[in-house]
């Protein structure tokens, strides 16, 4: 009986360390869970919904198997679902089992644009297939689209893949178990056989004794029974997609990242269209009053090279995204930027007519010296856009750039309206300036400001507005008239290379453009101030 507990205790060892060494190494689990799906004829996009990447805890990896270059763009699902519209597409909303992705193909438009260069992603990557992304941000309302060139099939396979805990708890304890047992047994071994020895010369007496009661001895099996938890797979409820809740309010509509990228492809699209004064290439970013200005600047500029463009959009750096809140389009949002070589700091609006249309320069104007934007609300929360006729301020949007074309041109007492800025003065000088220096010649000038229809307005923080709009104007010199006899006007540079006359007996009227920009307070606040203006000769004509 002495060695039959160091056997037991010796075979209990190595099972159990057995076990153990196997956990962590044939009976390991795996690190990873993988769910695939494999897509025949999904159309040419891909929705991924929000919650997918987040079924398991830990990161998680998307691939995507196609051929060509795989874009996968990121948005929230509200917007995702907006760019996508009535175009056919695939959607996985979840597992069908641990190991695949449940894929609901629904019907419609064939095609769509090339999802690449879309301004409505948070964030986007292109490239050639195959196409990872890794995750590990919460779920919110991320929804994840996958496309091609807009034709082609967006995918042949989308595969979620989750970091899981491979842990196997029982193993280092089995095998300090199965270590103890085995000391144990030899132990008890070798302490058998030292009491052997002692006891040998007595059993010598006895020896046939013991011989018969041998041949007789009972035999012991040892069978250990192990229940190891963990070992084996257990059926688990497949987990469900869990994002955050659609939003009861409307959300910011751009983020910072997509502000930069935006800002970045107009400027270079205004750059090559000031470059070469093409229309066409400026229609791609430009739209509304800083379109049409820079429309007949350009045309100005063919005709009269020494004439200068408006200023560039300054895009080196943003240091406001005053971005609007809303669910539905046209978008809009304002950006405050500034230029590091000229120095300037300029105020951008941009709009977006579409889900999927790109986002264009609706106006630009160069903030004066001194000019302050009260405090806005954070990129995140977005601001609200306000009507023309927006009540509870100072004056509507529309009065305000109405009243403001009034006071330029020298009308009644609307100028008391407004706070005291740069640009008003150096309009009054100039006109006070022109008006002198006619008389000498006994001709007139006569200067006429028009509001613009259209206007933006965003909320502040304060209640107030920032407010941007345009204007045109004219100034007409008219030559001395005596008993029905016009005198003769010197036509001065650039008008003379764009009427083609250096003198005339003709009225010669100048043609400008405006985009003007104004803090209006809440009503009780104080004047609308003028902040920020960029202006540009447009034409001349001899009437």
């Amino acid at each position: 009986m002495r060695y039959v507990f160091a056997v037991i205790f010796m075979v209990l060892g190595v099972v159990l360390g057995g076990f153990g060494i196997l956990q962590k190494t044939v009976l390991a689990p795996s690190d990873t869970i993988t769910a695939t799906a494999d897509l025949d004829s999904p159309g040419p996009l891909v929705v991924v919904d929000p919650g997918m990447l987040n079924l398991y805890p830990g990161p998680a990896r998307l691939t995507v198997e196609g051929t060509g270059d795989v874009t996968i763009a990121q948005a929230s699902k509200e917007n995702v679902d907006a760019w996508v519209g009535d175009t056919a597409h695939t959607e996985i909303t979840g597992l069908t089992s641990e190991s695949a992705l449940k894929a609901e193909k629904s019907d419609g438009k064939d095609s769509a644009p090339n999802p690449a260069a879309a301004d409505l992603w948070t964030s986007v990557q292109t490239g050639a297939a195959p196409q990872t992304l890794d995750w590990d941000q919460d779920a919110g309302r991320t929804a994840f689209l996958i496309g091609t060139d807009g034709k082609s099939d967006a995918a042949q396979q989308v595969s979620i893949s989750w970091q899981k805990d491979a842990a196997t708890p029982w193993a280092v304890p089995l095998m300090v178990a199965g270590g103890i047992a085995f000391l144990i047994g030899l132990v008890l071994l070798f302490m058998g056989i030292r009491r052997g020895r002692r006891e040998r010369r007595r059993r010598t007496a006895r020896q046939e004794r013991r011989r018969k009661l041998a041949e007789t001895g009972a035999a012991f099996a040892v069978v250990p029974a192990l229940a190891l938890a963990g070992c084996g797979a257990q059926s688990q409820e497949l987990p469900e997609p869990s994002p955050a809740d659609k939003p009861s309010t409307a959300t910011a509509v751009i983020d910072d990242g997509q502000a930069e990228r935006i800002l970045h492809s107009a400027s270079e699209a205004v750059a090559q269209a000031d470059s070469n004064l093409s229309s066409k290439t400026l229609e791609t970013r430009a739209s509304g009053p800083f379109g049409a200005l820079r429309k007949k600047a350009y045309a100005v500029k063919k005709k009269a090279k020494d004439v200068d463009l408006p200023p560039a959009l300054a895009a080196d750096s943003i240091t406001l995204n005053y971005t609007s809140a809303t669910d539905a389009w046209p978008r809009v949002t304002t950006l405050v930027t500034e230029d590091s070589d000229s120095g300037q700091t300029q105020l951008i609006v941009l709009k977006q007519d579409t889900a999927r249309s790109d986002y264009k320069v609706w106006s630009q104007s160069v903030l004066l010296s001194g000019s302050q934007i009260p405090q806005v609300n954070d990129a995140r929360q977005g601001s609200t856009l306000l009507g023309a006729d927006a009540s509870g301020l100072a004056k509507t949007p529309q009065d305000t750039v109405t009243a403001y074309a009034k006071a330029l041109a020298g009308g009644s007492k609307s100028g008391g309206e407004f706070g005291d800025d740069d640009y008003a003065k150096q309009v009054k000088k100039s006109l006070e300036d022109q008006k002198k220096a006619l008389a000498e010649g006994n001709a007139t000038i006569d200067a006429k400001y028009t509001p613009g229809k259209n206007v933006v307005a965003q909320q502040t923080a304060d209640g107030g507005a920032v407010v941007v709009g345009s204007m045109t104007s004219t100034r007409t010199i008219s030559p001395e008239s005596t008993g029905g006899r016009s005198g003769t006007l010197s036509v001065p540079k650039p008008q003379s290379e764009l009427v083609k006359e250096t003198s005339t007996s003709k009225k010669l009227t100048t043609d400008y453009a405006e985009i003007v920009a104004f803090v209006v307070p809440k009503k009780g606040g104080g004047k609308p101030q003028l902040i920020g203006v960029t202006e540009a000769m447009t034409g001349a004509e001899l009437t």
